[in-house]
């Protein structure tokens, strides 16, 4: 087996380093995004709870009562 060509050797090495790099920078920008998803996702239901808690006071039901469609059943 003839020995690698040292010119070569680097460039792939320095290759994989930066594909390295990239890689490492783009999962720490996808996370940061998926972070700030998940807060909004977490805003948007405490919002929903309290939505469906102020439909049941003034239709005197129950949330369970309104979600599963049994608006006969007054408190």
């Amino acid at each position: 087996m003839t020995t690698p060509d040292p010119t070569t050797l680097g460039i792939l090495v320095t290759s994989i380093g930066g594909l390295t790099t990239a890689i490492g920078v783009l999962w720490k920008t996808v996370l940061s995004h998926f972070r700030s998803i998940e807060e909004r996702l977490a805003q948007c239901e405490d919002d929903r709870s309290r939505l469906w808690e102020t439909l049941a006071r003034e239709t005197k039901h129950t949330v369970d009562d309104l979600r599963n469609g049994n608006k006969g059943r007054s408190k």
